[in-house]
């Protein structure tokens, strides 16, 4: 049989399941996330699950639920990947496993994923025995053709291992970091959330939690232009001042030469940026956002005591946006339940504010000034 163009197929796959997912994204809203009983919104791979299940790559039970911590076997895999990738099941060579017949559910399957180079061949498959994390590795690097070396180094996998090199370019891919202690975990076995997470980073990168960003640049002056709702327009100038540990001091002018401190404050769980008390004024958060953070995440605030509180909602990860400042790339878009969208680069912060009811800009960039 001839070779497929699996390149060919997943920027083919991909460019529909992205227009899918937006329209999806869009119109589900939140409450989708909740659609499993086991799978609560809160739940890290929420998002992803809700995104798989949508695009009819993976299913839930018969009870509602999904079952997020229970292992995803050979099997599964094999068919989850041969509806991912749309491969043509029909006509394919038997593999000729020992475990598999040809009566077995899954057998189209893994016929399939074997004669597209996806599974190794062997003389056994092991389909009801649960896919381990390095296995996986492997599977999605030679499914989607991923390629590139990570020099992060996980302290339990040996350079000597017959799956480093696929484990090091899902890394270089940013779809795995590991734990926190610096491990892979490469025997242990793959749970149907974490292969959620793993297969949705691959065909949708705006799931790929990005870690310590957002926050203003400290290297530059940033001028922005504002209009209220009586229609004034106005401007405000954010100055870096000082560092103090993890903490920067800018102070923000507007056009009558008014200013008021901000500390902007970047932690392993959060960014904040907001005005601390100062005389008869209450302190004021403008933004808080977590870190990592990713396409579907939600948290909430309010502004101080005497606002209700917001929740914000990631719509998107890869926004261009244009300003009189420039056009930035890879921009989140944060849509928030009080009618806004919020537009943050990764380098510059945030860059401008949509009203939705209004239809209008009313925050926006207009100059950026390197110190």
């Amino acid at each position: 049989m001839e070779d497929l163009d699996l390149k060919g197929k997943w920027k083919f796959f991909i460019l529909n399941s992205l227009a899918l997912f937006t329209f999806l994204f869009m119109n589900i809203g939140s409450s989708q996330a909740a659609t499993f009983k086991d799978v609560p919104s809160k739940h890290p791979n929420s998002s992803e699950i809700e995104f798989l299940v949508q695009e009819g790559i993976i299913k839930g039970y018969d009870n509602l639920t999904f079952k997020p911590d229970n292992n995803v076997t050979n099997a599964q895999v094999a068919t989850m990947i041969a509806r991912t990738l749309n491969l043509d099941l029909e006509n394919r060579p038997n593999p000729n496993f020992l475990d598999v017949s040809k009566n077995h559910g899954a057998y189209d399957a893994i016929a399939a994923v074997v004669d597209e180079r996806i599974f190794p061949k062997g003389k056994m498959f092991y389909p009801n025995e649960p896919i381990t994390r390095e296995k996986m590795a492997h599977v999605l690097v030679n499914a989607f053709d991923l390629t590139g070396k990570s020099s992060v180094r996980f302290k339990d996998v040996s350079t000597k291992s017959s799956y480093y090199a696929a484990i090091s370019t899902l890394a270089a891919n940013n779809i795995t970091t590991g734990y926190t202690d610096g491990t892979f975990k490469p025997k242990s076995p793959l749970t149907r959330s974490h292969f959620s997470a793993f297969l949705s980073r691959v065909l949708v990168p705006d799931y790929i939690p990005v870690t310590g960003k957002f926050k203003f640049n400290k290297n530059y002056q940033y001028t922005f232009e504002y209009i209220e709702n009586n229609g004034r327009i106005g401007t405000e100038v954010y100055t870096y001042k000082k560092s103090d540990k993890n903490t920067d001091l800018w102070s923000v002018t507007d056009e009558s030469g008014s200013s008021r401190n901000y500390q902007s404050i970047l932690t392993d769980s959060r960014f904040k940026f907001f005005a601390p008390k100062q005389g008869n004024l209450d302190e004021y958060l403008k933004f808080s956002i977590p870190s990592p953070v990713k396409l579907g995440s939600t948290w909430s605030y309010a502004y101080n005591d005497s606002y209700l509180s917001v929740r914000y909602t990631v719509t998107s990860m890869s926004e261009s946006v244009d300003t009189e400042a420039g056009t930035f790339n890879q921009v989140m878009e944060v849509e928030s339940t009080d009618g806004y969208l919020y537009y943050f680069d990764q380098q510059y912060g945030h860059i401008l504010t949509y009203d939705l009811d209004n239809d209008q800009v009313v925050y926006e960039l207009i100059d950026l000034k390197k110190n």
